[in-house]
C-alpha cells in the first residue's frame, strides 16, 4: 500500500502522534522489547552442580558406605556433596544476577515526530504510528515503512542472512512481497549502512519480523571463555594425576592391611580434594563482579572474554575527539579570504557593528546550521541545558549559528533540503543540496580542507567572487597548516549555485566548480586527566597510540600536549600508511605513535600490525566503519555516543567516552587476573597438602593421618568460604606498575606453582611427622588425628593471608580491605571449633576436644608456615 493508505490505517500523520494517543498506545501494543532469552529456573541452576563426574564417584562411596554399613561416613560424605552444590549453586546464582543486571545497562534511543516537534525518547517507548528519524550507523527499533529517504541502504543480515546491504525505496509493493524485497520498510534490528530515513512505525515488540522469530527461541548457549577452558584443562590434568596417585594408594594400602572400603573412600576423599571443584563457578563470578566494578567506573563490558583479556593489554590505539578530549566543540575562529573571526574573544555585538564583516560571518554560519543534522531534544529549555543530538562537529556549528541569532528552523524552512551526502569517515566531507527560493539549487559542502580545496575554483570575498589561482591556493594553504599547528580541528566550507534541474548530488559533487567560502576552526580541550593517564600507561608497560582524522600538524599538536612521542617519525598520515605495505607497516608500527587523516580501514591494519608482533590491542571505534577493527581487535572499545553498530561490535563500552575509563578496565581486568591466580593457589596448596600427608602415611607404613570425612570437611566446609571472599578480592595498589600479563602465561605460573611446592611440602610433611609425634607418644590415634585436623584447618584459614598478595608482605596489608575474607575466616575458625568440641560433630568426624597443648603446637606450626611462605614471597620479589 502506498504512505497515505498506511498513515490512514495507522491513525498518524508525517507530524507524529499526540501525546494522548502515544499514551493510549503504549496501553494498547505494550513495551518496544523482544523476549528475553530463557533464563535457566533455579532448579535447574540446581541440578548443574551435579554435573561433576567426581560428584559421581562421591555419591557411589555414599552407596558403597551404606551397604558395608559404614553409615558415620556415609552421612559425611552426602553432607560434603550438598554443601559443594550450595556453594556452587550460591556462586553461579550470583554470577547469573549480575550479568542480568549488565543486561540492562544500555538503552538505545530513537529520534522520533511527535506533535510536530523532535524528540529523543528510549527505543523501547516507541509505538505504531510513531514518525522515526533514522541516519548511518543506527540500529533499527522497529518495523517502519519509509516515506522520506536520501541515499538510504539497510544490512538485513540478522533477518535475511543476507550480508550484502539493501537498496531501499519508498514505492509501492504488492501484497504479499517476499519479505527481503520489501524494499519500502526497515526492519527491528538491520542497521542503517549508508543515508538516513524518515519513515512510520508499523509493528513494535513481539509483533515485528525479529520479533516473532525471537518467539521462537528457547535458550541460548555460550560457550566456555578461553580462561575457562584452560582451567578445565588444569582441572582434567589433576584428575588423572589423582586417579593414578588414588589407584597407587589405594593398591599400597591393601598390601599394607588396610581394608579396602577404608583406603577406598580416602583415595576418592583424596581426589576431591585435588580437583578444585569450585574453581571453574568461581572464575566465573570473579569475571562478573569485575565486570560490575568496571561498570561503576562508566565502562560497560559485554562479554566475559573481554573481562579476562583487559589484564593483558600492551596497545592501546584510541581516537582523540571526544576520548582524549572533552568532546565538547567550540567554534573559535571563522577565517574568510578578507577577514579573522576570533570568536572566543570578540564580542558578537562588535561583529554586528561591521556590516560587511557581518555578513561574512553569517554566511558561513548559515551553511554551518542547514548543512547540519544535529537536533536539540529539549529546545524550550534553557540554553544552558540543552542536550544537543548529532555529531560533535554538527553540534558546535549548530551552536555558534544560534548564539549568533540565526534562526535554524527558518533557515531549514528557506533552504529545503533535496539531497544530502552524509558525513563519511573516509570521504572526509558533508555535502546537501537545497532549495534556493527562486535562484536555483545551492550545494553546500564541508570538510576537511584538503578534500574540499581539490574542488575550489573561486574564492567568495566581501567584494566580489575571485579566481583560485596558484597564489592564492598557497595563500589558503598556509591559513590551514596555520591554524592546524594550533591544535585546532579546522573545517572548509564551500559551496555552488546550480539550476532547479540539477539534483543529482553525486554528480554535482565530480564537478570541482566551488566555491571557497571559508575556515572553521573548532577548540575541543583535552580532558583534564587525559595526560596523567597517558603517563599511567607508560608505566603500566601500555603503548597508547592516537588516531586521528584530524590533519598531521592538529594531531602532532595534540599529542605533544599529551607528551605522546610525536616527532616526524612518530607520526604517519593516511596517505603515507596507504603506500606501505603490510610487511613494511609491520616493521615500522612500533615508531608509530600518531596516525592522521586515517580511515577506519587503516584501523585494520594497524591492529593486524600490531598483533603480528604478540601485542594485545585495545582499539576505539564510534562509527559504523569501525566494526571491522573493532572486531579484529583484542579489545574492541566502543564509545557510548557511537552508533550502535560500533557497539554490536565491541567487548568494551565506555559509556562516558574517556579515555581514562579505558585504562581504569585494564587495572580491573589485571585485578580480575590476579585473584583468579590466588584463588587457583589456595584450592591447590591445600589439595596437594593432604596429597602428601596421606600418601606419606601410607609410604612409611603407619596409620591414616586423617579420616575420609575429616579430609572433605576442611576442603569443602573450612575452605569453601575464604574460596568465595576471594572472589572479592580488591586490586592491588601497585598493580600497574607492572608489566602486562602475557596471555600465554600458563595457570598456575611459575611463581604459584613454586609456592604451591613450597607450602605443599612444608604443611605435608610437617604434620606428618607431628602426627607420627603424637601417635607415638600418647598412642591416642583419635587424638593425634584430630590435632592433624584442627592444624590442616587452621594452616588454610590463617596462610589465606599471604596469598592475598605475593607483592606486598602479609605485615603491610589491611586487613580491613576485604571484610568478606575476614568474615569467612571467622565463619571457618567457628565450624573448625564445632567439629571438635560439639559431640554430634565429634561422633560423625571421629574428633576429641583439643586442650591448651594441643592448640598451641597448632599455632606455633601454623606460624611457622606464615614465616616461610613470607621468607619465600620475599626472596622471589628479590629474585624477580
Amino acid at each position: 500500500m502506498n504512505i497515505k493508505e498506511v498513515l490512514k490505517i495507522l491513525r498518524t500523520n508525517e507530524q507524529g502522534l499526540s501525546e494522548q494517543e502515544v499514551a493510549q498506545r503504549k496501553t494498547q501494543y505494550g513495551l518496544n522489547t523482544l523476549p528475553e532469552p530463557k533464563t535457566p529456573s533455579w532448579v535447574i541452576f540446581f541440578a548443574r552442580q551435579f554435573r561433576s563426574p567426581l560428584i559421581y564417584v562421591l555419591l557411589a562411596a555414599a552407596i558403597i558406605s551404606f551397604v558395608i554399613g559404614e553409615y558415620i561416613d556415609m552421612y559425611v560424605i552426602f553432607a560434603a556433596v550438598f554443601i559443594n552444590v550450595i556453594l556452587g549453586f550460591i556462586q553461579e546464582g550470583r554470577a547469573q544476577r549480575a550479568l542480568e543486571k549488565l543486561r540492562t545497562v544500555i538503552s538505545t534511543e530513537a529520534k522520533v515526530m511527535r506533535f510536530g516537534k523532535e524528540k529523543i525518547i528510549p527505543s523501547r517507548y516507541l509505538v505504531p504510528g510513531d514518525v522515526v528519524f533514522c541516519d548511518a550507523g543506527e540500529k533499527v527499533p522497529a518495523d517502519i515503512r519509509l516515506f522520506s529517504i536520501f541515499d538510504l541502504e539497510v544490512n538485513e543480515a540478522a533477518l535475511t542472512g543476507e550480508s550484502t546491504p539493501v537498496t531501499k525505496d519508498t514505492e509501492k509493493k504488492a501484497a504479499g512481497t517476499m519479505l527481503a524485497e520489501r524494499n519500502n520498510m526497515i526492519f527491528t534490528g538491520t542497521v542503517i549502512t549508508k543515508g538516513s530515513c524518515r519513515g512510520i512505525v508499523t509493528a513494535t515488540g513481539v509483533a515485528t519480523e525479529m520479533g516473532q522469530i525471537a518467539t521462537l527461541l528457547k535458550e541460548t548457549k555460550e560457550d566456555l571463555t578461553p580462561l575457562q577452558k584452560k582451567l578445565s584443562v588444569l582441572s582434567r590434568r589433576l584428575a588423572i594425576i589423582i586417579v593414578v596417585i588414588g589407584a597407587g594408594i589405594t593398591l599400597i594400602g591393601i598390601a599394607k592391611g588396610i581394608a579396602f572400603f577404608e583406603i577406598f573412600i580416602v583415595a576418592i576423599a583424596l581426589a576431591v580434594a585435588a580437583i578444585p571443584e569450585g574453581l571453574i563457578v568461581a572464575v566465573t563470578v570473579v569475571l562478573a563482579i569485575g565486570m560490575q566494578r568496571i561498570l561503576r567506573y562508566q565502562g560497560l563490558v559485554r562479554k566475559l572474554l573481554a573481562a579476562e583479556t583487559l589484564g593483558s593489554t600492551t596497545v592501546i590505539c584510541t581516537d582523540k575527539t571526544g576520548t582524549l578530549t572533552e568532546g565538547k566543540m567550540q567554534v573559535v575562529k571563522v577565517i574568510t579570504w578578507d577577514q579573522n573571526f576570533d570568536v572566543e574573544k570578540t564580542d558578537i555585538s562588535s561583529i554586528w557593528s561591521k556590516q560587511e564583516a557581518m555578513e561574512d560571518y553569517r554566511r558561513t554560519l548559515t551553511v554551518g546550521v542547514v548543512s547540519n543534522n544535529a537536533v536539540i531534544a529539549n529546545p524550550d529549555d534553557d540554553i544552558k541545558d540543552w542536550n544537543l543530538i548529532g555529531n560533535l562537529t554538527d553540534r558546535a556549528l549548530l551552536l555558534a549559528g544560534i548564539q549568533l541569532g540565526l534562526d535554524a528552523e527558518t533557515l531549514k524552512k528557506q533552504f529545503p533540503r533535496i539531497a544530502e551526502i552524509p558525513f563519511d569517515s573516509a570521504l572526509k566531507f558533508m555535502a546537501t543540496l537545497h532549495r534556493n527560493d527562486k535562484k536555483g539549487n545551492i550545494l553546500f559542502v564541508k570538510g576537511a580542507p584538503e578534500k574540499i580545496l581539490d574542488r575550489v575554483h573561486a574564492i567568495y570575498s566581501t567584494k566580489h567572487v575571485r579566481a583560485c589561482d596558484a597564489s592564492a591556493r598557497r595563500k589558503l594553504q598556509r591559513k590551514f597548516q596555520e591554524l592546524s599547528k594550533k591544535g585546532l580541528r579546522i573545517l572548509a566550507f564551500a559551496y555552488k549555485e546550480v539550476g532547479t534541474q540539477e539534483t543529482n548530488i553525486k554528480v554535482l559533487m565530480q564537478r570541482n566548480d566551488f566555491i571557497f567560502l571559508s575556515f572553521v576552526a573548532i577548540k575541543d580541550p583535552l580532558r583534564p586527566q587525559a595526560r596523567d593517564t597517558i603517563l599511567q600507561c607508560r608505566k603500566a608497560g601500555i603503548t597508547s597510540v592516537m588516531i586521528t582524522g584530524d590533519h598531521r600538524f592538529t594531531a602532532q599538536a595534540i599529542a605533544r600536549e599529551l607528551n605522546i612521542p610525536a616527532e616526524e617519525e612518530n607520526i604517519l598520515e593516511g596517505t603515507d600508511l596507504l603506500q606501505l605495505s603490510d610487511a613494511a607497516l609491520r616493521q615500522k608500527v612500533k615508531k608509530i605513535s600518531v596516525y592522521a587523516r586515517v580511515t577506519p580501514q587503516d584501523k585494520l591494519r594497524i591492529i593486524q600490525a600490531w598483533q603480528a608482533h604478540h601485542a594485545v590491542v585495545a582499539m576505539t571505534g564510534d562509527g559504523i566503519n569501525d566494526s571491522p577493527a573493532l572486531k579484529a581487535a583484542d579489545i574492541g572499545v566502543a564509545l557510548g555516543s557511537g552508533t550502535e553498530v560500533a557497539k554490536e561490535a565491541a567487548d568494551l563500552v565506555i559509556l562516558d567516552d574517556d579515555f581514562q575509563t579505558i585504562v581504569v578496565a585494564v587495572e580491573e581486568g589485571r585485578g580480575i587476573y590476579d585473584n583468579i591466580k590466588k584463588i587457583v593457589l589456595y584450592l591447590l596448596s591445600d589439595s596437594f597438602s593432604e596429597i602428601i600427608l596421606v600418601t606419606g602415611s601410607i609410604l612409611i607404613g603407619s596409620p591414616l593421618p586423617l579420616l575420609a570425612s575429616q579430609i572433605l570437611w576442611i576442603n569443602l566446609v573450612t575452605d569453601g568460604f575464604p574460596n568465595l571472599a576471594l572472589t572479592l578480592e580488591p586490586k592491588e595498589k601497585k598493580i600497574m606498575e607492572e608489566k602486562p600479563v602475557s596471555r600465554k602465561e600458563p595457570i598456575p605460573n611459575r611463581e604459584s606453582v613454586s609456592l604451591i611446592a613450597l607450602i605443599s611440602a612444608v604443611t605435608g610433611i610437617g604434620n606428618l611427622l607431628l602426627f607420627l609425634l603424637l601417635w607415638k607418644s600418647t598412642k591416642d590415634i583419635t587424638l593425634a588425628r584430630s590435632v592433624i585436623f584442627a592444624s590442616l584447618g587452621v594452616d588454610s584459614l590463617l596462610y589465606v593471608f599471604s596469598i592475598r598478595s605475593l607483592r606486598q608482605s602479609i605485615f603491610k596489608q589491611k586487613l580491613w580491605s576485604n571484610p568478606y575474607l575476614l568474615l569467612a575466616i571467622m565463619s571457618g575458625f567457628i565450624l573448625q571449633i564445632c567439629a571438635l568440641y560439639i559431640p554430634f560433630f565429634q561422633r560423625f568426624l571421629e574428633t576429641v576436644a583439643l586442650g591448651f597443648r594441643e592448640w598451641g603446637i597448632v599455632i606455633l606450626l601454623s606460624a611457622t608456615l606464615i614465616v616461610i611462605i613470607e621468607c619465600f614471597k620475599w626472596l622471589f620479589r628479590r629474585i624477580a
